[in-house]
């Protein structure tokens, strides 16, 4: 049975640099699989989507598609076990559909995420800036949520989305599953693949139509990754409320305690505190909670008190005399 890891070989000896479409099967394969998962057709069709999401590519599908039928034959012409390339529909058999009307989009959106699954479920598409977040809540309480677009393909005679492998999924406590690889888009043109194991996150983030990979992590927590949290967060708020959010939570009680004069004057590492704080509050309204009264009314007190506080200090600070250098009389 062929593997990723065979693949992978093949690229490096052929040196992968030598072209863009070696190079960029070559990084999404490193940052995105292992070498012992087994090369499949699942995996080609990833490949090319997301590929085809971006208008390098599908401007120059077709030479997408020609590079990578000799590198695939070639590569089959090492193994017994050879990949059945009939079965494989490569990019320039793919044509991509935009659907601009949000409406529509919205519900072909909403019958695709009620076809993936035969049980009971409850399914809601929501517009989240330009693009859409799909959640699909079976009836174990598990809650699926999908990253979507506009972008559409034909697939097994259905309209579908063109990447349909963005996706997270929570457990009726609301937590990303444990141990669970997720594909999520955190930004235009930045990829992330991760999986969280005891609270702790590894992963990949790669950037642009090459997928270079920018940043790599091991075991840490997620608010450790900002890149990676602030996404999280942000599509959380579409089915956590504010109430029961323990970030929000926690955030709001911050800040309320420094309103209320819970803190101590004068100090240099409660500025210290309060700046980091409000620099992280900032942050939480700009990417999450926007447009948040209570926190932006909150944010304001804190700011002033911090202003107040660095005059009050600046002000006790008595300027030094400067010492006035001894003039000597020289006649020449």
């Amino acid at each position: 049975m062929l593997k990723i890891g065979h693949l992978l070989k093949f690229l490096s000896e052929i040196n992968p640099h030598t072209s863009p479409v070696k190079l960029a099967l070559f990084n999404f394969i490193k940052a995105f699989y292992t070498p012992d998962e087994v090369l499949t057709k699942a995996f080609f069709e990833s490949f090319f989507c997301h590929t085809l999401d971006y208008s390098h590519w599908y401007a120059n599908k077709t030479h997408l598609s020609h590079e990578l039928l000799i590198i695939l034959k070639n590569f089959n012409g090492l193994f017994q076990n050879k990949l059945d390339l009939s079965a494989i529909t490569f990019p320039d058999q793919i044509q991509v559909f935009e659907i601009d009307q949000q409406k529509n989009c919205q519900d072909v959106l909403f019958k695709y995420l009620q076809s993936l699954s035969s049980s009971k479920i409850q399914v809601k598409v929501c517009l989240d800036q330009k693009k859409f977040l799909g959640f699909s809540l079976d009836e174990n309480g598990k809650l699926s949520v999908f990253q979507l677009d506009k972008k559409f393909i034909i697939r097994n005679s259905q309209l579908e989305p063109l990447r349909n492998d963005l996706c997270l999924k929570y457990t009726p406590q609301l937590e990303l599953e444990n141990e669970q690889m997720f594909f999520f888009e955190i930004s235009p043109h930045h990829l992330i693949k991760f999986k969280i194991k005891n609270e702790k996150v590894s992963g990949v983030i790669t950037r642009g139509y090459m997928f270079q990979k920018v940043q790599e992590f091991t075991d840490l927590k997620i608010h450790e990754i900002p890149r990676l949290f602030w996404p999280l967060k942000r599509a959380e708020q579409f089915f956590i409320t504010r109430e029961s959010d323990p970030f929000y939570s926690d955030l709001v009680k911050k800040l309320t305690d420094i309103s209320q004069g819970i803190w101590e004057k004068n100090s240099e590492s409660w500025q210290k505190y309060m700046s980091i704080l409000l620099s992280q509050s900032d942050s939480a309204l700009e990417n999450v909670y926007i447009g948040d009264k209570r926190l932006e009314e909150l944010i304001l007190n804190v700011r002033s008190i911090l202003l107040s506080e660095k005059s009050e200090v600046c002000q006790n600070i008595q300027p030094l005399k400067p010492k006035m250098p001894q003039r000597n009389l020289e006649l020449g």
